[in-house]
């Protein structure tokens, strides 16, 4: 009993001065890899700072040659103090505290440090100053911080301090999802045109419904944007200010966007697009022809789970001379009842998930059932299983793999319009034979009449005949009397 409390109260007496060590109270932990990877995870405990004091983080974590990732995740901090000399840290999360203020040269120490995370905060556009991310600074030279990724979503940033990145030169992935700037001003502008390389850029669920000029001809941006977050904010139609970043953008994600139609003129001048999201768009009702035309390099489309979209022309791509570039297609979850067969040269597709569509199992995709199902079973056979038809109705539900069953042979096209014509054909038979009745009636009924008219005539006649005898003898009788 003595020895463990020798040992507990020390323990106690450190927490109660606020010097307890980092790894008594967080989880340390050391991945054996090539050059040692160290986690710190101090997350859900309660913490209301970030152990401030040098002497209780670990040594190791203070050695130049250390990769370090630390998470505060999940916490109840508020004021973010300065960090220790740690320069073992690589990576830094704060997500989920309460942080609504940053001390000035918060990360000067670190010198390492590549990706900070402070989303799900409380911070504003008060709390992100350029003194925040201020590196080093002596009269003979100034050492910024080599932050390459920084993430500031799911915060109450409403506009940005122009100089909230002056500091930062290395970065080149921003996010500032879920912020409620609703549009992009000067401020904002200015700050966003600070880093140098910026490559990565989130701007989704930010309330925006336009992209001024101003935002594509920042240097910045012109000519190394790669890729851009514009999903879940008020577009009514694709940008057309994008093209200005046409020769450096690769990915673009307008998802949950109230977008109605997309046409030849959508995505024009994006040559260097690669991938391109435009799902959970409930308002898309139509793709017309050309739409895709401009995007030479695209290589994955994803237009999934867009309710109300019915018609995709069969020109959607309309590439023309230029060469075929689209490997994975997903037109999932939509309201397509049919599909074009010249959208796309089919074979040359490595992904098509047209599952959970209301098809139209008529003649027009006989060609669906028997050609391009047999590819995606080869393919992708997973993606086949939820394929289904919704008309016509004695077919409703079926399966297409069932379509191609030989014991249901006698449900594809070919078959349909045999047993279409042979229900006409007894349409007609049974038609025929009633009309073949009436006329028979008829006729029976033409020759009864005939026949009552003779008999009535023939009553006429006799009558005449024996009233002109009678007449007859009762002259001749006169005569002789």
């Amino acid at each position: 009993m003595k020895v463990l409390m020798l040992l507990v109260f020390p323990l106690l007496l450190a927490v109660s001065y606020g010097n307890v060590k980092l790894c008594l109270k967080c989880i340390c932990y050391k991945k054996a890899l090539i050059q040692p990877l160290y986690t710190v995870g101090c997350s859900h405990l309660g913490l209301q700072d970030t152990f401030p004091n040098l002497e209780q983080w670990p040594e190791y974590g203070q050695q130049e040659e250390t990769r370090m990732a630390v998470n505060f995740d999940w916490n109840d901090i508020q004021h973010l103090k300065k960090f220790p000399h740690i320069p073992g840290i690589v990576s830094l999360s704060l997500q989920h505290n309460k942080i609504t203020k940053i001390a000035g040269n918060a990360f000067v120490e670190l010198d390492n440090l590549k990706v900070l995370d402070l989303s799900y905060n409380q911070l504003t556009a008060e709390g992100v100053q350029a003194d925040v991310f201020r590196g080093r600074y002596s009269p003979q030279r100034y050492d910024p911080l080599g932050i390459v990724v920084l993430n500031l979503g799911s915060n109450h940033i409403h506009t940005l301090s122009p100089y909230s990145f002056e500091h930062l030169p290395n970065l080149t992935e921003l996010r500032l999802s879920y912020n409620p700037l609703k549009v992009l001003s000067p401020s904002t502008l200015m700050s966003l045109g600070s880093p140098d390389r910026l490559q990565i850029l989130d701007l989704s669920y930010t309330g925006l419904s336009d992209l001024p000029e101003a935002f594509v001809q920042l240097t910045s941006l012109r000519h190394k944007l790669q890729v851009l977050y514009l999903n879940g904010n008020q577009f009514l139609r694709v940008p057309q200010t994008l093209a200005a970043l046409g020769d450096s953008l690769q990915k673009l994600n307008l998802n949950d966007n109230p977008i109605l139609e997309l046409e030849e003129d959508s995505y024009r001048g994006l040559l260097s697009l690669r991938e391109l999201n435009m799902s959970a768009m409930s308002h898309l009702r139509r793709i017309g022809p050309s739409t895709f035309a401009h995007l030479r390099s695209l290589e994955i489309l994803y237009c999934s789970y867009n309710h109300n979209l019915t018609e995709l022309d069969e020109e959607a791509f309309g590439y023309g001379d230029n060469p075929w570039t689209l490997r994975e297609l997903y037109l999932r979850s939509n309201a397509l009842h049919t599909l074009p067969v010249h959208l796309a040269p089919w074979k040359n597709l490595a992904v098509v998930d047209v599952q959970d569509n209301p098809w139209c199992c008529d003649c027009n995709l006989n060609w669906f059932i028997n050609e391009l199902v047999p590819l995606l079973a080869d393919i992708t056979p997973d993606l086949v299983l939820g394929l289904h038809c919704s008309e016509p109705l004695q077919l409703s539900g079926m399966s297409f793999l069932s379509l191609r069953n030989p014991a249901n042979s006698s449900l594809l096209c070919g078959d349909m319009i045999t047993s279409t014509s042979k229900t006409v054909w007894d349409h007609s038979v049974q038609l025929y034979s009633a009309f073949q009745a009436v006329i028979i009636v008829l006729l029976v009924a033409a020759a009864g009449l005939a026949i009552l008219y003779y008999l009535q005539l023939r009553r006429n006649a006799m009558h005449s005949i024996q009233t002109q005898f009678s007449n007859i003898r009762y002259m001749k009788a006169k005569t002789e009397t």
